[in-house]
């Protein structure tokens, strides 16, 4: 009988406690990402990554010029998109991660990966034109 008047005691207390957290609304969370795409725009989003052998002594040099060409290289998407099929790119988000593996054997590897998000207006498709 106290066994079970604990037990159900318990069960109650667990039940309680869970009501109030299931009531709560994602919806009521705030956006991961708070800057909006403009109207007429669209999101592209561009995963980046890049792997340069690491030599003796020089690890935080190189580190510095591969983060270096990561950066340069998500800056260039927005012209890429501007010389195909934008008409305006506006870069919104910028991740970025670097690491050392020595995975192969062939020697510690510098890895830095990344995602840029973008709002692109794309041009008129000549079709849209007529």
């Amino acid at each position: 009988m106290n066994k079970r008047l604990i037990s159900a005691t318990l069960c109650m207390l667990l039940l309680g406690a869970a009501a109030p957290a299931s009531s709560q609304s994602l919806s009521a969370l705030p956006l991961r990402n708070p800057r909006q795409v403009p109207d007429g725009y669209i999101s592209v989003q561009s995963g980046i990554s890049l792997s340069v052998p690491i030599t003796d002594g020089s690890d935080e040099k190189q580190q510095q010029d591969a983060i270096k060409s990561f950066y340069r290289i998500a800056a260039s998407n927005c012209t890429v998109l501007l010389d195909t099929i934008a008409d305006d790119c506006q870069i919104n988000a910028l991740s970025s991660n670097t690491d050392v593996t020595n995975m192969d054997g062939r020697g510690p590897k510098l890895t830095v990966r990344g995602q840029i998000t973008m709002a692109v207006k794309l041009k008129p498709t000549a079709g849209a034109a007529k």
